[in-house]
């Protein structure tokens, strides 16, 4: 599993998102923002943090990513 987010450093929301995957041990991969606008622009999102796992978007930032966390510990285990 492939867990990238696009993150800016005065997101809370961002920061939050990270420490869900830290905690329950989800490797991930950080994108800064300035990095990730072209894949922003692609998908038309607007905000962050925008968290892709296996290419694929989770809807709603870091309230969809809480929603999925059980998802995703199963399939990390």
């Amino acid at each position: 599993m492939r867990v990238k987010i696009i993150t800016s450093d005065w997101c809370t929301y961002c920061e939050a998102a990270k420490k869900l995957l830290r905690d329950n041990e989800i490797d991930f991969i950080e994108v800064d923002l300035d990095e990730g606008l072209s894949i922003m622009a692609k998908y038309n999102l607007r905000t962050v943090p925008q968290i892709f796992v296996d290419d694929k978007l989770i809807k709603g930032g870091y309230t969809g990513l809480k929603e999925s966390i059980d998802t995703l510990i199963q399939r990390r285990n």
